[in-house]
């Protein structure tokens, strides 16, 4: 587990970045905060990894991954590049079920002894360590979106919900970070994930953790916090919950010009292969749990998924 002490340097490093972002990448809301939009520079290759869940390895060989002869993380320091993550960094879901109802029993004993959880949030907390880290040293480069697993509240309001899949995920995260960090902690974690953004816009592409429930406007987007419609909105829809015609009615909105030639690309659902595509509206969807997936968007040409989308376990660009 990283020290309590080296958490919370991060946890910090990570809240300055937040509060202090540029107004010309994150529009400010209402009350002068962050807004929920990031205008991401037209000019630069945007790299796309989806959802992590717990596998700072992954992250890892995603930083490490080669593109135009320096790692990705190079490319991010020296501002070639930028890089957006779609969201949900902690819970292991599926990958540790077996963990996870391990956990539970230890849970209803109140954590009196806890390796099962311990393991859980040592993966958790190290990973999202390494993202505080990332948004700390390369501010408007790197991005962290919200997705519907950042709650460390637990929350069932204001777009949130509580999270319950094979435990009770989201009470036993609260519960193990109120007794092993405290509620300081728990406080400036939550005030982390509440100052996410939640969309990312390039020169042909919107960049959410899931697709849009419905349509909403840019001055909507901007002041979330005053939405929780479009937080939920943009953070817990499935396929069968999109209202028909809601993605192009916000190309758009957010982007202007042909939609027919713009990309919506969002995690959260997961797909059989490497992603799956919908030219009809415009939507890539790139989460595989069981793959190591991540995709660049150059800044010009046409968009081909085959060569855009790659498998990080497998393949060198």
């Amino acid at each position: 587990m990283i020290p309590s002490p080296q958490l919370n340097r991060f946890l910090d490093a990570a809240l300055s970045a937040l509060s202090q972002e540029d107004p010309w990448v994150r529009p400010p809301d209402s009350q002068k905060r962050p807004g929920g939009l990031v205008l991401l520079k037209e000019d630069l290759p945007t790299w796309v990894l989806p959802d992590i869940h717990g596998r700072l390895d992954l992250v890892e060989a995603f930083l490490a991954h080669p593109y135009q002869g320096q790692s990705i993380e190079e490319g991010l320091i020296a501002g070639k590049i930028q890089v957006v993550f779609l969201g949900d960094g902690m819970h292991s879901e599926l990958r540790g079920r077996a963990r996870w109802v391990e956990a539970m029993e230890e849970y209803r004993s109140g954590f009196a002894e806890s390796p099962a959880m311990d393991a859980e949030m040592e993966e958790s907390l190290g990973t999202m360590a390494r993202v505080m880290d990332l948004k700390a040293r390369c501010g408007a480069r790197f991005h962290f979106l919200k997705g519907n697993h950042e709650n460390i509240l637990d929350r069932s309001e204001l777009g949130d919900h509580s999270f319950a899949k094979f435990a009770a995920e989201g009470a036993m995260t609260k519960a193990w970070v109120l007794k092993n960090l405290g509620p300081d902690f728990l406080d400036r974690f939550a005030r982390f994930e509440q100052a996410l953004p939640l969309a990312a816009r390039g020169r042909y592409f919107v960049l959410s953790h899931s697709r849009p429930r419905q349509p909403f406007g840019f001055n909507e987007l901007i002041n979330h916090r005053d939405h929780p419609q479009v937080i939920e909105g943009l953070t817990w829809t499935r396929d069968h919950q999109a209202e028909a015609g809601t993605i192009r009615r916000l190309f758009k909105e957010l982007l202007g010009g042909d939609p027919k030639e713009s990309l919506w690309v969002s995690g959260h659902t997961p797909v059989a292969g490497d992603y799956r595509q919908d030219t009809e509206e415009g939507l890539l969807l790139l989460h595989n749990p069981n793959r190591w997936l991540a995709c660049v968007l150059e800044p010009g040409g046409t968009f081909d998924a085959a060569k855009a989308v790659v498998n990080l376990q497998g393949a060198s660009a």
